[in-house]
């Protein structure tokens, strides 16, 4: 549903909270019909804290983002789609392994796109929080 958002309707983003409000209401969404991705989103979000020099900070368009040295460097979209910057050719590298997808908004870039469901996805989302 993100992904259909996003490219139908990419002039929300210059609506004032027009995204974090999306956003929102796709947490609830997940809080009531995928309590276990919202699990999931929750035991990242402990995880990604407990890496050195990560602090959080909301993301701009919504969601929880992560931060080190001042930039963020990841967030994770209120339906559990993590998103993480990495060199272009390291996301090349994770996408051609099918660890991730490319960007849901950017594609083949240095940012690639995870989708968190359960608890066990967090495993390989710090790998690549890590990468």
């Amino acid at each position: 549903m993100l992904r259909f958002v996003v490219r139908q309707f990419r002039w929300l983003a210059r609506v004032p909270f027009a995204t974090q409000i999306f956003d929102a209401l796709l947490l609830v969404w997940t809080a009531v019909f995928h309590p276990e991705t919202l699990r999931a989103i929750e035991a990242l979000e402990a995880a990604a804290l407990r890496l050195p020099g990560v602090s959080p900070r909301r993301h701009r368009f919504g969601g929880f983002g992560f931060v080190r040295q001042g930039r963020e460097f990841a967030h994770v979209h209120g339906n559990g789609l993590l998103d993480v910057k990495l060199t272009r050719e390291r996301a090349a590298e994770i996408v051609a392994a099918g660890l991730a997808e490319p960007h849901h908004v950017f594609g083949p870039s240095a940012w690639i796109s995870f989708q968190l469901r359960t608890a066990d996805d967090c495993d390989a989302a710090l790998a690549l929080l890590d990468a």
